[in-house]
């Protein structure tokens, strides 16, 4: 948290076109990569080769959405990002529900606590260094891999947290 806070604040402050020009490298390596996705999603959480492709376009395609949503509310709207964000996703869609939750985020120039589901950390991690490698600050993005009682339930708890994106049951929302 002091990271986002601190660190993470150069990319509360860059610029909405930045922003959308980072997530839009990211949509494109997302692609070039797709080999090693698909192998991912396949071994870790046991997709087909046919849905794990649909992952792949599905996670760049949520980078290129963001990236235009910001650019379209920057051109109309003076915001202020919330801060912190934690975005804790599902093991049935380890790549395009983890990608689309984190370029929510960002775009919108919220530093990103992610935690994967735990069943599924290979695919988000590998996420995250192409997402670092588009250009996004660790600082403003960092991997929380781990179990969700011992790591999602003591980010959610904190009070530095300004948002939560969760994909997941009303009931483990609630815990």
């Amino acid at each position: 948290f002091a990271a986002a806070l601190a660190e993470g604040a150069r990319w509360t402050r860059s610029p909405a076109a930045k922003r959308a020009a980072v997530l839009e490298r990211a949509a494109d390596l997302i692609e070039a990569r797709r080999a090693v996705f698909v192998h991912l999603a396949v071994r870790e959480a046991g997709k087909t080769i046919g849905n794990a492709i649909g992952e792949v376009r599905e996670a760049a395609d949520f980078c290129r959405y963001y990236a235009q949503q910001i650019r379209a509310i920057a051109a109309q709207a003076d915001g202020t990002p919330p801060g912190p964000v934690v975005c804790i996703s599902p093991w049935n869609f380890p790549l395009a529900i983890f990608v689309g939750q984190i370029s929510a985020a960002l775009a919108a120039g919220s530093p990103v606590l992610a935690k994967p589901a735990e069943q599924t950390p290979l695919i988000a991690a590998f996420a995250v260094v192409l997402l670092h490698q588009a250009g996004i600050p660790r600082a403003a993005l960092q991997l929380l891999p781990g179990r969700g009682e011992i790591i999602g339930a003591p980010l959610t708890a904190d009070q530095r947290v300004r948002g939560v994106i969760f994909n997941g049951s009303t009931e483990v929302a609630r815990m």
